[in-house]
């Protein structure tokens, strides 16, 4: 027996009429010592499914569960919730996807893992002792010891911090340790990495591995990335508007996927060889609404294949063929577990794919090269650096009596074309995003000059003046929720910018906001929605139309993508290239996803704890990156279509991120990145390298560069 199975699982939400299928029907099992990747669109029922097998959905929505879920030959769906409390953290565990949401902010990070465990003294065994202080000390020896194991470089210091006093990767740490204080025989982990640094991120998927393997556990991974399920997964489970497309071993699935989702999920994943593409592959459409009435496949609307009999009559999950040979190439064996049938629920399945079709995209890649440049310089930045004090009265004394505090942006200089698109890549704390407001002339640099066109923004001002730069530049937040005012329409939203900076009124200015609308893809009847009515993606391109409204010449996206779905990631990134040629805009796009910059960007810039280590055209990063810290994001990468798979060992010193201690490291003097680099040798302690031009158009911080 496996250690789950699912059969005719559905979750159904009560509605004003008639209820509404969240889940329908779903089936598939998990085996000990599994690792199943459940993948698909935000909206696909994910995490509805499990936080339903949790038995936790049903505290926040009027929601039930009807077929079966046998944990271990428990029904969870039959059990009540007196069981439940009894099964959770013992038997079954949750990583969820927000960390900062789901850790309490009034707790010390000791007290949550010690509560975890109190619910199940008997898991303590015999090192609890007797009494409430025996158990407490044994809980926080373990609580130690686990934070020690995820990768936490002081587990006692730790113990006594806050949430918000620890970094993403850090909080996210926090919660696989305390998700495996009671040694759960099965562990869900919902997006554990979304939105994290590539090198975080792998860190983290390691981590999984490392202790799925030591402990022996059943893992059960929701992501959106394919990348992220190419590199763990031994089977990979792909969902749609709360259905099971699509279920297999995760060598076939990526090889040879069959239902249109799926291939359509993997062709939306940027490859890192191919580069300079005018579009990024999409999917069309979104996903439907669960309370929509949509007969057949719910996939129909969206599928190049769909007949008169996907739009009318559901496909039911059944076993498909898979051509000899496919997968042997495409990734390394998975451990060995029983496979199962390959399932596809599809009235036309996508074509098994021969073993030699794999290499097309690469030599497609080869056959690339870079674009070319030989523009004036538009934006450029001389030796710019920002400060932030330690205190606010440091501020108020001013930048030359300031002392101590964080060196965000280091002298950092380079030269952006009018019309070019720059990419701007790095960790988090690297200083991309404060470049950027320096840029938009949000903040002001601690010294050195910033110019666009002919005017220099530290020397700006006057009002008329500095409305002037406004229109001109312009900025593309990151948190659109942050961004976009909650009590203000749609249509108010992207009016607001010409109202501020322009003289644009009445009927003009309604019109203009509906054409601006129409100009980032959003159909007129989202004008009088409000921000909550609408998606990421939808309230992404919100701000793109706020951002151009006023016809700017330079645009500073600031992780624009971040935490997409690789659809609408590939959407946002379209309408900002086809925006670039229509109205010839600059572009500084920041991003820690390195393949979907390499995919649009002409140039890019390589930042690390507040310095650009390296500059250079996309097609020679990819084929000849010259400082380490490149290669480590290069190599950090996920790639569906050229898979590394984890392993316990899979982890190095060099590719460990900045949530570990290696970010406090001096830059007073010395290479910033030698306590991560391979080739550190005694010259790199002592001088800090200068960026300079290794070859034509590449520039490097390094003593010993790669090439």
């Amino acid at each position: 027996m496996s250690l789950l199975d699912v059969a005719d699982f559905t979750v159904d939400l009560d509605g004003e009429e008639a209820p509404i299928s969240l889940v329908r029907e779903l089936s598939f099992s998990v085996e000990r010592g599994e690792f199943l990747c459940i993948v698909g669109e935000s909206g696909s029922g994910k995490t509805v499914a499990a936080l339903s097998l949790m038995r936790l959905l049903e505290f926040t929505a009027p929601a039930s569960q009807t077929g079966e879920a046998l944990l271990d030959g428990e029904d969870l769906v039959a059990a009540s919730q007196e069981t439940m409390a009894g099964l959770r953290g013992r038997k079954i565990a949750m990583i969820f996807q927000e960390a900062m949401e789901a850790l309490n902010p009034t707790k010390v990070i000791g007290a949550q893992l010690i509560e975890a465990v109190q619910q199940h003294p008997g898991e303590l065994g015999e090192s609890a002792g007797s009494g409430r202080r025996g158990l407490v000390e044994a809980a926080r020896a373990k609580a130690v010891d686990l934070l020690r194991q995820v990768g936490i470089p002081d587990p006692v210091g730790c113990m006594g911090k806050y949430p918000h006093q620890l970094s993403g990767g850090m909080q996210q740490r926090a919660m696989i340790a305390m998700a495996l204080m009671c040694d759960p025989e099965l562990l869900i982990a919902d997006e554990p990495t979304t939105a994290l640094d590539v090198t975080i991120q792998a860190e983290i998927l390691t981590l999984l591995v490392r202790l799925q393997r030591e402990r022996g556990m059943a893992c059960i991974l929701i992501t959106h990335d394919m990348g992220v399920a190419a590199e763990i997964a031994d089977r990979v489970a792909v969902m749609y508007s709360g259905r099971l497309v699509e279920i297999g071993p995760v060598q076939e699935i990526l090889a040879s996927p069959r239902h249109p989702y799926t291939r359509a999920l993997l062709e939306c994943v940027p490859r890192v060889g191919l580069i300079a593409q005018k579009e990024l592959k999409t999917i069309p459409g979104s996903v439907p609404h669960p309370g929509m009435h949509l007969p057949g496949c719910r996939f129909a609307p969206r599928c190049h294949n769909a007949s008169d009999r996907c739009t009318s009559v559901e496909p039911a999950l059944t076993p498909v063929p898979v051509a000899v040979g496919v997968g042997a190439a495409a990734a390394p064996p998975a451990a060995a577990f029983p496979p199962g049938e390959r399932l596809a629920a599809c009235w036309h399945p996508e074509p098994a794919l021969q073993p030699q079709d794999a290499g097309e995209s690469a030599r497609f890649a080869d056959a690339l090269v870079a674009p070319s440049g030989g523009a004036e310089p538009y934006l450029v930045l001389d030796a710019v650096s920002k400060r932030y004090a330690a205190s606010a009265r440091s501020e108020s004394l001013g930048s030359r009596r300031a002392s101590g505090g964080v060196l965000a942006v280091d002298n950092a200089s380079v030269s952006i074309a009018k019309g070019e698109f720059f990419g701007l890549v790095g960790e988090s704390g690297s200083g991309k995003s404060t470049l950027g407001r320096l840029i938009a002339k949000l903040e002001a640099p601690t010294s050195g000059s910033i110019s666009v066109g002919d005017v220099s923004v530290e020397q700006l001002k006057g009002r008329k003046r500095v409305r002037s730069f406004r229109r001109d530049v312009q900025i593309v937040f990151q948190d659109t929720t942050g961004s976009l005012d909650p009590r203000q329409t749609i249509g108010r939203s992207v009016s607001e910018p010409l109202r501020s900076l322009t003289d644009v009124r009445g009927e003009a200015l309604e019109a203009r906001a509906k054409e601006l609308l129409e100009t980032v893809g959003l159909p007129l009847a989202y004008f009088s929605k409000m921000p909550s009515e609408l998606s990421g993606g939808q309230r992404q391109r919100v701000a793109i139309a706020r951002a151009i409204a006023c016809d700017p010449r330079l645009v500073v996206a600031d992780e624009p993508t971040s935490a997409l779905d690789v659809s609408v990631q590939g959407q946002i990134v379209n309408v900002l290239r086809r925006l670039q040629r229509e109205l010839g805009l600059t572009y500084v796009f920041i991003t820690h996803n390195l393949s979907l910059v390499l995919s649009v960007a002409d140039r890019i810039g390589v930042m690390y704890l507040g310095a650009l280590v390296e500059i250079a055209d996309a097609a020679t990063l990819v084929r000849a990156p010259a400082h380490p810290y490149t290669q480590v994001l290069l190599q950090a990468n996920p790639d569906p279509h050229n898979p590394r798979r984890r392993t316990p060992d899979t982890a190095h010193p060099q590719a460990l991120g900045l949530d570990s201690e290696t970010a406090l490291v001096d830059r007073t003097q010395g290479c910033r990145f030698r306590d991560r680099c391979p080739r550190r040798q005694e010259r790199c302690d002592v001088e800090s390298p200068e960026l300079t031009e290794r070859q034509p158009g590449q520039f490097a911080a390094c003593h010993f560069p790669l090439n």
